[in-house]
């Protein structure tokens, strides 16, 4: 940008000796150099127009999109608005109104003054991680849910069903999604989302601006994707583009070489390495894995003929007190056993359990104690609320026992779990797989699972058990049980699990795990051992 620090040396380079009345030539050179300044800061005032008028659209959308915001939770339930956000915060923010504002004018003082105030509200931002991992989560959405990108750009999350809070993505949003999953050599879903910004920035639609990014730079990272995926002859053809454009581009000018090489050999029939597609992951080839992904999308379901023993009965438990408000169970699987308990907790006690553990969340791991660490397998927050330090937990304790017909003396905290922008939990085993168990000594393993849904899921987040085709969505206040365990106690693997990517909306759940130790006379162990069991689905 043109400054008044570069004006003032320039006229440096001129005579400054008094003598300029003696020649008309001297007079004719200042006139050039008063002209030249002119132009200069003609150059300089339509820049500064020009960004003012840039930014103040940025600072109109940015308004728009706070009045139409309306409840928070729907509205970051909505993962491109979710996506949004942090680019905005990590991206937007920066390259449309700090940089241009701070590096064109004397503003080092305000500059101060709100980092100052930032950290006097101990204000910590998005990071580009916290970008990266947005990414990750709409990759995650896209590849299990199979969603368009064209749709999804525009706020689209399922055909027909546009939310009123949807928000479409400028040119900007789909360039950094498909740079970024390009940097991790997601080359299928990168090249679409980097032609979709390259759509937009020619289409424009609903005008929206995108100042921070280009053609060319999109072609920067479009031409190497598509050469990850093995299309050369696409590859160099938009590299060709960029040359077009900018001949003297040092990276194109590299490219051109290598691409022009290798279509040579290619030409000469020599072999090609066989290009292999990053994004299916070693995981992605296991069983359960698939099974996983086709019942969270509804395409594997349990039959009728499976189905056609399961029912619903009202039941108090063997506990007076239920006997005027009987417990409402739904038979899900009958071997291993699995079953819904219907509006079990009261709408005020998840309003308490929320509000406890909401401001001591912390990202969710995987493993046991020391080894546990955080992992892409398991996207949410999580804290435990203990029974002894909140004693209004007491009548949750008591109805758990009730429902369950077990002693929860050897059980754990309650767990309570948030996922968020695409949040999942990958197929796992809720019992200890290490047969030596010292993790809970006398309390044996995790006999079973007892699940509180907090809330509805507009979309996706389903418990899905991929052995037993079957995907449990999410009903506020309800219970969902299933035993770990054989009878004999034995590990019984058909019981591994999931928790479906959250597609729109916040998913909260609230977990108890009942352990085999004190439930000696609740639940005798089976006669005959079930050791060896299903063995195969261990680690299918």
């Amino acid at each position: 940008m043109f400054r008044l620090s570069i004006i003032l040396p320039l006229l440096c380079l001129f005579p400054v000796n008094g003598d300029y009345y003696s020649a008309i030539s001297e007079l004719e050179r200042l006139l050039d150099v008063e002209a030249f300044i002119v132009e200069k800061f003609d150059e300089y005032l339509e820049r500064a127009q020009q960004e003012q008028e840039n930014l103040k659209r940025f600072l109109d959308q940015i308004d728009e999109q706070q009045n139409d915001r309306g409840d928070l939770e729907e509205y970051f339930g909505n993962p491109i608005n979710a996506f949004i956000t942090i680019k905005r915060l990590v991206h937007d923010w920066k390259f449309n109104v700090f940089d241009p504002v701070f590096d064109s004018s004397n503003f080092e003082t305000y500059k101060n003054n709100l980092s100052d105030s930032l950290e006097k509200i101990n204000f910590k931002g998005p990071t580009q991680e916290d970008l990266h991992g947005a990414t990750r989560a709409l990759l995650r959405l896209q590849n299990m849910y199979q969603l368009n990108t064209d749709h999804l750009a525009s706020g689209v999350l399922l055909p027909g069903e546009k939310s009123p809070l949807a928000t479409s993505l400028s040119a900007s949003d789909c360039f950094e999604l498909g740079k970024n999953l390009c940097e991790i050599k997601e080359y299928s879903y990168g090249s679409e989302w980097l032609l979709e910004a390259r759509k937009r920035l020619h289409g424009k639609p609903l005008g929206f601006i995108s100042p921070n990014v280009s053609d060319v730079e999109i072609l920067e990272h479009l031409s190497p994707a598509f050469n990850g995926l093995g299309n050369l002859k696409l590859a160099h053809k938009l590299n060709n583009e960029i040359l077009d454009k900018k001949p003297d581009h040092e990276e194109a000018l590299k490219n051109k070489i290598l691409y022009e090489g290798q279509l040579a050999r290619e030409r000469s029939f020599a072999p090609r390495k066989q290009v292999e597609l990053p994004h299916i992951a070693e995981k992605e080839q296991k069983e359960s894995y698939k099974l996983y992904t086709e019942v969270c999308r509804g395409e594997l379901h349990q039959s009728p003929r499976e189905q056609r023993n399961l029912r619903c009965w009202l039941s108090h438990q063997g506990v007076p007190y239920y006997r005027l408000f009987p417990f409402k169970i739904e038979q899900l699987n009958i071997d291993p056993y699995v079953a819904y308990v219907h509006e079990v907790l009261w709408d005020s006690e998840i309003d308490t359990i929320m509000e406890h553990g909401k401001g001591n969340m912390e990202r969710s791991k995987v493993g046991q104690s020391e080894n546990s660490t955080t992992s892409e397998v398991r996207i949410s927050r999580n804290t435990w609320l203990w029974y002894d330090a909140n004693p209004w937990l007491s009548k949750i304790k008591q109805r758990l026992e009730d429902v369950t017909g077990l002693s929860t003396e050897s059980a754990e905290p309650l767990q309570l779990v948030n996922y968020g922008i695409g949040g999942q939990y990958e197929p796992h085993f809720d019992f200890v797989e290490d047969d030596g168990q010292s993790v809970f000594s006398w309390k044996g393993n995790r006999l079973l699972t007892a699940l509180f849904y907090l809330n509805d899921v507009a979309l996706g987040g389903a418990t899905a058990f991929p052995f037993l085709r079957l995907a449990v969505p999410p009903v506020k206040g309800s219970l969902l049980i299933w035993y770990n365990l054989h009878s004999s106690t034995h590990k019984d693997f058909r019981t591994k699990h999931a928790g479906c990517p959250v597609l729109q909306g916040s998913k909260w759940i609230c977990n108890e795990w009942f352990h085999v130790g004190a439930q000696e006379f609740r639940r005798p162990c089976g006669l005959s051992s079930d050791e060896g069991k299903f063995l195969h689905l261990k680690d299918i």
